[in-house]
């Protein structure tokens, strides 16, 4: 038999269900909109690989692209959110900001909210541009 109170405690239980489900998606839904997130996933913008709803912090990137709505921009792409001296173009695998991934990119070097790491093969922004100006000429 279910009373008032019972009832109160399962809505209460399917509202934190609820929110948790939009945080998840809100996440892969986030994920999609940049150019790479393998094999990063969400410590790409979190602080940790598996963050819990509530209460996981944002990187200094995850701030940057929260600041930015949500959005990859040709100014985040152009800032270095981490302070590695890698832009976080280089570091996505999309120095245009186009949204899509330059030539072959498939998995990320390094992280654009981790300052430790610009990534072993990370080139910098004007050679890439130079060695993509190749190939875009057919």
């Amino acid at each position: 038999m279910t009373g008032p109170k019972h009832r109160h405690h399962l809505a209460g239980a399917f509202a934190l269900v609820v929110v948790l489900c939009q945080v998840s998606a809100a996440t892969e839904e986030d994920m999609a909109l940049l150019p790479v997130a393998e094999p990063f996933l969400c410590a790409v913008c979190h602080t940790t690989g598996d963050p819990v709803a509530g209460q996981s912090d944002l990187n200094l990137f995850g701030l940057d692209f929260l600041a930015a709505d949500r959005q990859w921009t040709s100014d985040l792409a152009s800032a270095d959110s981490d302070g590695d001296s890698c832009t976080n173009g280089v570091e996505l695998g999309d120095i245009d900001a186009d949204g899509v991934a330059d030539g072959n990119v498939t998995s990320l070097q390094s992280n654009p909210g981790d300052g430790t790491d610009c990534g072993v093969n990370s080139v910098d922004a004007t050679t890439w541009t130079e060695l993509k100006g190749l190939f875009d000429r057919k």
